[in-house]
This record gives structure tokens, C-alpha cells and sequence, in this order.
């Protein structure tokens, strides 16, 4: 529910259990009044603020939704923008608003270059979730290009510090909880290596005296697969404000005329103890997250080929290993690394999907008919992002990946990242998924991938540093296409085991592959971690 308070220009956003309040001040700017216990609207007013002094002026101590870059404002700004003539200040005038609903769209300009920056914000009452994003609209001639693209900036109630929350995790070792209390300063969660997860996770978690059945906790998550940052501060008058977007490393977004941009979206909401906050959060991306087609059904019991044969594939192994699996009570046969190309180590053959003759003589159809007539669906890992340097596609068509020309290009586990943004290498991976999904009767792809960017040239880009962006849209529109042509495939997002694991990944993806290590007391502590903000619904234990 949204409700507008016209005496002040107010609007308070209402869910099942608590307030988001926000408003325009007489001056025009967007000012945050209030997240926490619901109180009678019409006592809802904004906070007087003054300047201390020159050195403190009071457009620094606003509370804000979105901070633009410029003025007085001197801490952490969400948007920041180049324009054509050099100047890099935005100054946002209010235009107005729209809601329809559960929806309502603040609008602003910027009082003399043309920019639209309209804030964005929808609830969904029984859940207690808010989502938040900005959209940015070029009305000019010239390109705007920013090098800053925050979703959402939080404002938290009490003046008293907060105990930060997120995860300090590994390979192997994901989604470690880390508590940290931010007496004072800035307080940064983010990552710079392409993927959402391993480190820290795109999300923030803070509390007050809680525990798993009481007490107040605030949390925003960002639904997207890249590189990230979450930035915390609380300054010397005891305000604490939390930024949550795409990271402002190594990016800057080229906003061409007439054109339009989304922000990712955030998922806020404020819970009574950590354990509330984790049941909300499931039922919402259950509900309205998670892909329709599998979203209420139950997980088939998996068996992966990996740990049993490695590189080490052929139609005799895994014949007689789906006949151990099924007498077990397994659902699903997923056959591993090791299928295609010239491939019996992690030295050859990644990209070249095209199934081993020498190991499936009969191609796939002989092994997937011994899998079925087991009772089981079969399925199929891929990494559609990657290639070895030894591989035919490589050798056809070097400038494919990232690089820069006179730069060594680094290799992880020997292999280079596919530059996503070419239309010829996505039509070439949507061609040879489709094709393989098209011809053989596979109920399951494993989507993996197993290294960060380097090298990041994108010599197909005017602006190479939108990369990191339109990179992770490209795997989310294959991955939507196929899902369109072949709605009978379920989709498992792994990124050597836990690296891309966000609610971005999740409304497109039908689960996650939590972590390789697959310890059973080492995953009580990976999966308490992910289970904070994450579906149990689709992790794949």
C-alpha cells in the first residue's frame, strides 16, 4: 500500500509490518524520513536540518533516497555522470509523480542538461519487501556517460551503530557470516572479479541487539550477477546511510540520446530477528522471483558425474554409474565435464560443443536412452562463457575473447573469458545450446563457470567499460531464449560452486550449485549463509 500525504508532499510505503517513508522538501529535494515501526501518517514530517558549519553544510547531513554527485554534498554519491561539455555535477529539480498501485515513480530533471532521473518503488505488502531502482533517461542530443550507477542509498533510524552483516567467504567456502560493528568511517562489501559471490555477497544486513527471533533487522539485496559494491558509513553526527549497486570499478555506462536505463533492482525490508528476514525473503523469491516453470516444484534428486570419473567420460562409465544412481533413488543423471571437444583435462577443448566421438561413438542419444530407461532425466554441464586457448574455437576465432592487443592475456584453470558482448559469440553459444536441447532428449544444464575477468578489452565497444554490465545480461537473455524454446529444461547456475549466487541469477536461473565442497559440516555453515537472503528452494545441496 502506498499512501500520499499532500498537506507535505509525503508518501509513506506501507507493507505488512512496517513504514518506508520519503518525501519532496519545499526545496525540491528527494529527503528519506523514516524506515522502521508504522506510526499515523499525518505525523510524518521532515527533519529540520542545519549547517554546522562551513565545513559541515547541511546538503551534506540530508537525509537522501538517491545522492547525485555535485553541490555540497561530499559524501558517497549514487549517480555521477560526465556530460559533453565536461561538466560532472547533476542537480535534480522534482517533476512530479506517478503511482499506480503498488508502484510509484518519483520524477526529477536535471535543471539544465538533459537528464531524467525517476526513482522507482514497488511493494509487496504480505512479504514486507520494497523493491527500489532508478531509472536514467538522456532527453539530449549528446551522450551522457556515468561512471557511477547506484540502485538505491538507505538511511538507517537509530543513531546508535549498527552491526553489519554479509559474508567473508572463499571457494570451497562460501557464504562465511561476518559480523562488523561501523563505530565510524565506511564500510565497503563489494567484488571486482566479475561474479557476485565467492567473497563478499551483494547484499547488506544490519541489526541492533537481534538474533534469530527478535530484535530489529534492515536488509537490502541487489539482483544482479556482476561485480557489485555495498558501502556503508556513519559519519561524526551519527547518521549511518548504506549504497548498494553495481561497482563503480573499472565501469562507466554511455547513455546514448533517447535512450533509457534501469538500474538492477534492490529487495529491502526491515524484520523481527534474522529468522523472519529469511522466511520473508523465501517466500517472496519463491513467489515472485524464480522462473514460473519449476518455481513450486521440488528438486529432482541429483547425481553429478564429477567426483566419480572426472574428464573421464565414455557411454560404458556412465551407463553403469546411472544404474548405481537410480537404484538409490536418483531423479536426475547429470553427466559432467569431459563430454565434448578434445576434451580429457582442463587443457583442451572448452568451447568446442560439439559431443566426442571417440568417447560417445554413438553420440549422446545411446547414453541418455540408458539413463531414461533407469527411470531418470538426464543432464548436462556446460561453461558457455570460456574457452581454452587449445580449442578450435579459439584457433578460428582468437579475437573472440577479451583482451588488449599488446597486453598478456592471464589464464586461470587455462582458460580466457568469451567476450559476451558480441553478437556473433552469443549467437554462437545460443546456437549450439539450442541445437544440442533441440536433438537430444536433456532435462538439465549445469551453467558454469570457473574463473574471474581479466583483460577486459572489449574492442566491439565504443564504451569498453560497459562490459561488466551488458557481460551479465547477455547470459541472462541466453539463458531466457532458451528457457522460451525448451521450457522442459531446468537451469542450475554455478560459478565454481557458489560465485554467482544473487537474486539477479535466481530470477533467471531455477536453482544455484551452492559450493563445491560437499563436507557435510563444512555445508552446515555454507548453507546457513546462503539461506539468509537466498531461496532454500532452489539450493542445490
Amino acid at each position: 500500500m502506498i499512501k500520499h500525504v499532500e498537506k507535505n508532499n509525503i508518501f509513506v510505503l506501507e507493507t505488512k509490518s512496517f513504514h518506508y517513508v520519503l518525501g519532496i522538501d519545499g526545496a525540491g529535494f528527494n529527503r528519506h524520513i523514516h524506515w522502521g515501526e508504522k506510526c499515523d501518517v499525518n505525523d510524518y514530517e521532515f527533519e529540520a536540518v542545519h549547517g554546522i558549519s562551513s565545513n559541515d553544510p547541511a546538503l551534506n547531513e540530508i537525509k537522501q533516497e538517491i545522492t547525485p554527485f555535485g553541490s555540497t554534498m561530499y559524501r558517497e554519491c549514487d549517480i555521477k555522470a560526465r556530460f559533453e561539455d565536461g561538466c560532472r555535477e547533476i542537480f535534480l529539480v522534482y517533476k512530479g509523480f506517478e503511482q499506480n498501485g503498488d508502484t510509484l515513480k518519483l520524477r526529477f530533471e536535471d535543471e539544465y542538461y538533459p537528464l531524467g532521473v525517476t526513482l522507482c518503488y514497488e511493494v509487496f505488502e504480505e512479504y514486507d519487501i520494497i523493491k527500489r531502482y532508478v531509472t536514467l533517461t538522456n532527453t539530449g542530443s549528446d551522450d551522457i556517460v556515468f561512471e557511477r550507477i547506484f540502485s538505491a542509498e538507505f538511511t538507517l533510524p537509530s543513531s546508535e551503530p549498527y552491526t553489519f552483516r554479509n559474508t567473508n567467504g572463499t571457494y570451497g567456502s562460501e557464504f562465511l557470516e561476518s559480523d562488523t560493528l561501523l563505530n565510524g568511517g565506511d564500510l565497503v562489501f563489494e567484488t571486482r572479479k566479475g561474479g557476485s559471490n565467492h567473497n563478499n555477497s551483494p547484499y547488506f544486513i544490519a541489526y541492533q541487539n537481534a538474533d534469530e527471533r527478535g530484535g530489529d533487522v534492515f536488509f537490502a539485496t541487489l539482483a544482479f550477477s556482476g561485480n557489485f559494491k555495498v558501502s556503508a558509513s556513519r559519519d561524526a553526527y551519527s547518521i549511518t546511510r548504506v549504497s548498494v549497486g553495481m561497482n563503480d570499478f573499472d565501469f562507466s555506462h554511455t547513455l546514448k540520446p533517447s535512450a533509457s536505463f534501469d538500474t538492477p533492482p534492490v529487495y529491502c525490508g526491515k524484520a523481527n530477528g534474522f529468522g523472519e528476514m529469511s522466511r520473508n525473503m523465501n517466500r517472496f523469491c519463491v513467489d515472485k522471483l524464480l522462473p514460473k516453470q519449476f518455481n513450486k516444484k521440488p528438486l529432482p534428486v541429483l547425481y553429478n558425474s564429477w567426483e566419480a570419473t572426472y574428464f573421464d567420460v565414455n557411454t560404458v562409465h556412465q551407463s553403469a554409474l546411472a544404474k548405481t544412481a537410480a537404484s538409490i533413488g536418483v531423479e536426475l543423471f547429470v553427466m559432467d565435464d569431459g563430454w565434448f571437444g578434445k576434451r580429457n583435462n582442463d587443457l583442451a577443448g572448452l568451447g568446442d560443443w560439439y559431443v566426442n566421438k571417440e568417447k560417445f561413438p554413438n553420440g549422446l542419444d545411446e547414453l541418455i536412452e540408458n539413463v531414461n530407461a533407469q527411470g531418470m532425466d538426464f543432464g548436462l554441464w556446460v561453461e558457455p562463457e570460456m574457452v581454452n586457448p587449445d580449442s578450435d574455437l579459439y584457433r578460428a576465432h582468437p579475437d573472440w575473447v577479451y583482451h588488449f592487443e599488446h597486453r598478456h592475456a592471464d589464464e586461470l584453470r587455462n582458460q580466457l573469458v568469451l567476450n559476451m558482448t558480441r553478437d556473433d559469440v552469443r549467437e554462437y553459444i545460443l546456437g549450439r545450446l539450442d541445437e544440442l536441447l533441440e536433438k537430444h532428449n536433456i532435462k538439465y544444464i549445469k551453467w558454469d563457470m570457473n574463473r574471474p575477468f581479466s583483460q577486459v578489452g572489449a574492442e566491439n565497444l565504443e564504451n569498453p567499460q560497459m562490459y561488466s554490465y551488458l557481460h551479465i545480461m547477455a547470459v541472462y537473455g541466453i539463458v531466457d531464449e532458451l528457457k522460451k524454446r525448451h521450457p522442459q529444461v531446468q537451469f542450475e547456475s554455478c560459478a565454481s560452486g557458489g560465485g554467482r549466487c544473487d537474486l539477479g541469477a535466481l530470477s533467471h536461473f531455477d536453482q544455484i550449485w551452492t559450493s563445491d565442497n560437499t563436507d557435510a559440516v563444512d555445508r552446515m555453515t555454507i548453507q546457513r549463509g546462503y539461506s539468509m537472503l537466498r531461496p532454500t528452494k532452489a539450493m542445490r545441496a
